[in-house]
């Protein structure tokens, strides 16, 4: 599985709460951007932990807490769909607790909130109950071909 030719993926591991598979990870960023046919673009994954997710959460939506996932959005304004520039942030020592909790492993909790930050990059929402139904039936299948299994339904 190659990457998209213009497509650039950067893995940023700010956090020690587990170990990562960069290349792991470059390839489910990979396989979703040629699943969805994104063309070119730049994606950045930063992979930190509850304090630093904590800061961003505050930071950029006026919010004390703790999440899995952020994702923004760096296109310019007018640019295609075909593109996808942006910086989604995963919070590992989260994707541990809550695959404890659910008698899963690390990787799939972390692919997982990958997947879904993508996702909401190209078009995705889970605001309202249908929406997130849709949105998490697709992370499901993604996840399935990627060799996770179900991780969000499972």
């Amino acid at each position: 599985m190659k990457k998209p030719k213009s497509t650039e993926i950067e893995i940023i591991n700010k956090q020690e709460a587990m170990p990562i598979d960069r290349e792991q990870l470059q390839r489910t960023v990979a396989y979703i951007l040629r699943r969805f046919r994104v063309e070119d673009g730049s994606v950045s994954i930063a992979v930190v932990d509850n304090d630093c997710m904590r800061e961003l959460k505050r930071r950029y939506y006026g919010e004390e807490m703790i999440t899995d996932v952020l994702s923004f959005d760096l296109r310019d304004e007018g640019e295609t769909e075909q593109r996808c520039d942006c910086e989604i942030v995963v919070n590992a020592e989260q994707a541990g607790t809550v695959a404890q909790k659910r008698s899963s492993e690390p990787e799939g909790e972390l692919n997982l909130y990958i997947v879904h930050g993508l996702l909401h990059q190209l078009g995705y929402d889970d605001q309202e109950p249908k929406e997130a139904e849709v949105m998490h039936a697709k992370e499901d299948e993604l996840l399935n071909e990627l060799g996770f299994g179900k991780v969000f339904g499972g």
